[in-house]
């Protein structure tokens, strides 16, 4: 079995650029604003794509996305379509069963990372995570975000107060180690970094979340590859919660 940890500052700035590079249009804002309803954005997803050099799209697809603004909330679609395919109005696409936004899926779509290619490298299943994430978050705001508010931790959460004098500053980190009164829910993992582990027949990505949404927590994430595929299926352990929360 072989394994690779990588260093947090390098995976973060993985996922600076990822963040930046998924930026929607700033055109498109006002637009949301107004619409309140699924339209096609004008985003060039391939954007976020190429953000990840060992990463490629496979030949005979494109890349069309979706975006949804309402009361402040946002969401939003990418999708990986045969390269002939036109992009298709919400109001003649499919919508996806058992999303509270009914999110359009366009004819003969498929998920992203069903699409995606790399070359076989640890760092290529790393970056497949956090594309696969950063793809997820395109255009969410307020309560359609998720991945925005978690951090990869690379070090042990340290015991201390975490109490701060104004909201989310209590949380920031600067040495991947969070601070807080922690309560343990599992084993005390042997390994924090972010670490990619040659099983064979799969190919696991291990990320360490701290989230301070709803329970502040952390969690140990396992996205597993089979092998000769960047569309992984995940597995989330708890292993300790602190004794903040944010609700909104």
């Amino acid at each position: 079995m072989k394994s690779v940890s990588f260093s947090i500052a390098r995976v973060n700035r993985l996922r600076e650029l990822a963040c930046e590079a998924a930026r929607v249009p700033d055109e498109e804002r006002a637009v949301a604003w107004a619409r309140g309803e699924w339209f096609v954005s004008t985003y060039d997803a391939s954007a976020l794509l190429d953000v990840f050099d060992t990463l490629w799209l496979k030949p005979g697809f494109a890349l069309h996305a979706y975006r949804l603004y309402q009361q402040g909330d946002g969401n939003g679609a990418i999708w990986a379509v045969p390269d002939t395919a036109p992009k298709v109005h919400p109001r003649d696409c499919r919508r996806v069963e058992g999303t509270v936004v009914s999110i359009p899926r366009p004819p003969r779509a498929i998920p992203l990372m069903r699409a995606v290619d790399g070359d076989g490298s640890p760092w290529s299943y790393l970056s497949a995570s956090i594309l696969r994430r950063e793809a997820a978050e395109f255009g969410a705001s307020w309560h359609g975000c998720i991945w925005s508010s978690q951090t990869i931790i690379g070090k042990a959460p340290k015991e201390g107060d975490s109490q701060g004098a104004d909201g989310h500053d209590r949380w920031e980190q600067t040495d991947g180690a969070p601070v807080g009164k922690w309560t343990w829910r599992a084993r005390v993992p042997q390994k924090w970094e972010p670490t990619f582990v040659d099983r064979g027949k799969t190919k696991d990505v291990v990320l360490c979340i701290h989230d301070y949404i709803g329970q502040e927590r952390i969690d140990r994430i396992r996205d597993i590859y089979p092998a000769g595929s960047y569309e992984c299926t995940s597995k989330t352990a708890n292993v300790c919660v602190g004794e903040g929360a944010v609700i909104y």
